[in-house]
């Protein structure tokens, strides 16, 4: 039979559910009191993320602290979050590391691939590209999603790990059917171009069109970019809002649709205004079709020399 600070808990997480986080605080506040871990962690978190109360780390601190001293796992990680988020590596990274390593010594599926990022990236600690691999892969088996997703990049690129296309995919295709936004992406990438597994468009359109819905800029940016023959005012729309979103994929794309007139009017001013912000943003690509421009004097005045700058860069970003 479950006591007044489990009730007021079980009361708050229903009110925390709906985003009644005002609501929420007030319970988790009495149940927090009462000595209730859980709780605690949540009011921690409320008052960390500024749901219902307004942002405060140090409070945040006090009531991840309390409920961390309990064995409150997640408490912990929290708490390690908050450290390498608010305070940075600089002075509290050791204090941040020493964290992540308490709650994934006990199995805290986020917390293990914290410490992998720690182990590879030397965050508080050196760097041990092996130990990195251990926690990668035991986030992983644990089902946390970034975990999966960085194990996953591993097997992809062969740093961490011996390449491995094929583990690579599969890692992919668990995280991203996780809710993995980033490696609905890469899922996406592996399907387009038979990395992994046997290539398959329509399963890579699927994918970079829902990782765009779920944010991923460049992933909606690859989605119009499948659409611009078959569908280019979709295309151009899609280009348009990851554009505006940041994405210099879609920086280049939408401005190679204002050069050449594919679901759109042709506009050179707009082609180049986009083509340049897509060649600052490192595209190289665009550099090349920035070149064109300049030696065509299509929406710019012709400059031969702006010409072969913009080529030169592209050409030593090979």
């Amino acid at each position: 039979m479950s006591g007044p600070a489990e009730e007021n808990y079980e009361h708050a997480e229903s009110l925390f559910a709906d985003k009644h986080y005002s609501e929420a605080l007030k319970y988790y506040r009495k149940a927090a009191y009462a000595g209730h871990a859980p709780s605690q962690c949540r009011l921690g978190e409320l008052y960390y993320r500024g749901l219902g109360v307004r942002n405060h780390p140090i409070e945040a601190i006090h009531w991840f602290e309390e409920s961390s001293s309990q064995g409150y796992d997640h408490a912990t990680y929290l708490l390690a979050h908050l450290y390498e988020h608010c305070f940075g590596w600089d002075e509290y990274g050791s204090k941040a590391f020493s964290l992540y390593s308490r709650a994934a010594e006990n199995g805290h599926p986020a917390a293990c691939s914290a410490l992998g990022l720690c182990y590879r990236a030397a965050l508080g600690t050196e760097q041990d590209l092996g130990k990195a691999a251990e926690w990668f892969l035991r986030a992983a088996e644990l089902g946390d999603p970034d975990g999966q997703f960085r194990l996953a990049c591993c097997y992809r690129d062969g740093q961490v790990l011996e390449k491995d296309p094929e583990s690579a995919f599969r890692w992919f295709t668990t995280a991203a059917e996780n809710g993995h936004v980033d490696s609905m992406a890469c899922l996406a990438t592996c399907y387009m171009t038979g990395s992994g597994t046997e290539k398959d468009p329509s399963s890579a359109e699927h994918w970079f069109s829902k990782a765009g819905d779920l944010g991923n800029m460049d992933a909606m940016a690859c989605f119009a970019h499948i659409l611009e023959d078959r569908e280019p005012s979709m295309a151009v729309d899609c280009y348009r809002k990851a554009a505006e979103g940041g994405s210099a994929l879609a920086q280049h794309g939408l401005g190679h649709c204002y050069r050449f007139g594919k679901g759109v009017e042709t506009s050179p001013e707009k082609a180049v205004e986009w083509l340049r912000k897509a060649a600052y943003g490192g595209v190289r690509d665009a550099m090349y079709e920035l070149s064109e421009c300049y030696a065509e004097g299509f929406g710019v005045q012709q400059n031969p020399n702006e010409a072969k700058r913009w080529y030169d860069m592209a050409e030593s970003s090979r």
